[in-house]
């Protein structure tokens, strides 16, 4: 199994400063990460070789493949393989998490549709009327900032976490933003966390499949440095996510359920 990073030999050049320069550089890696299911192959995810148990974990919960950790009674990673041993036969599910219909170069839907067959038989909505000062948003952010050690080191990955009543319960680093978000999500389960009192912060842009894995597990607020993508949006309003994105500084934009997100009354008086 690879590190979570190698240093390799460079070329730097700097037309600024005019010089070139060789030098050495840690790079981010990935390997690709076979995932089963009662014996049987559902997918293989590219991925940055560590916490790929809670990948495994957080990519059935958020695919909507199992329904709650409750339902994983055994998970044995060996090298890069992920074996989820569940309590029941869950062909027709993964049939459907199979069955998509478009992706885009956003890697989402037009969200005029969901993205999996899974989603149009059971269409998720988040019902929690858990709620977060709006002053608490950039916290969350520069937490998964400080966090964020790879990312320091490489410039090469993404970072999810999830906060528990403004509390981390959560962190991950990946290749990718939605290994991330499941690493952060099958950390977050196994350790029994109420969903529906937390809010997940990503360094990712939010197309409908990034909303969707919040929705999927029931996690009401989704915060993200990068912006939005349109089928993100349409998908929040449709599954009852409240989505804020932009979250830079001070500053932060909410898309839906801005209800979720309580300002001091001095602002709120603006609005009206």
């Amino acid at each position: 199994m690879l590190s979570p990073s190698v240093k390799l030999k460079i070329k730097k050049i700097s037309l600024r400063k005019k010089s070139v320069k060789v030098t050495e550089e840690l790079i981010a890696t990935e390997v690709p990460v076979n995932i089963y299911v009662n014996g049987q192959h559902v997918a293989t995810l590219f991925s940055l070789p560590a916490q790929l148990k809670e990948l495994g974990v957080g990519w059935l919960l958020s695919q909507a493949i199992v329904k709650s950790i409750e339902e994983i009674i055994g998970v044995q990673v060996k090298e890069n393989n992920v074996k989820v041993k569940c309590s029941r036969k869950l062909e027709t599910r993964i049939k459907a998490v199979k069955t998509i219909k478009i992706v885009h170069s956003s890697c989402g839907s037009t969200g005029e549709d969901f993205l999996f067959l899974s989603d149009r038989m059971i269409r998720p909505f988040v019902d929690s009327d858990y709620m977060v000062e709006a002053k608490e948003i950039p916290g969350f952010v520069r937490v998964l900032n400080e966090k964020s050690a790879l990312f320091k080191l490489t410039g090469g990955t993404h970072s999810a976490a999830i906060f528990y009543k403004e509390k981390l319960v959560a962190f991950a680093e990946d290749v990718g933003r939605h290994n991330a978000v499941d690493k952060v999500i099958g950390a977050a389960a196994e350790k029994k966390v109420d969903f529906s009192k937390c809010v997940i912060a990503s360094s990712g842009r939010q197309p409908a499949n990034m909303v969707l894995k919040a929705a999927r597990v029931g996690i009401p607020i989704v915060a993200s440095i990068a912006g939005p993508i349109l089928s993100g949006v349409n998908v929040a309003a449709k599954t009852g996510v409240t989505l804020i994105c932009f979250v830079r500084g001070q500053r932060m934009n909410v898309y839906s359920y801005p209800e979720r997100v309580k300002v001091p009354k001095f602002l709120a008086k603006q609005t009206e």
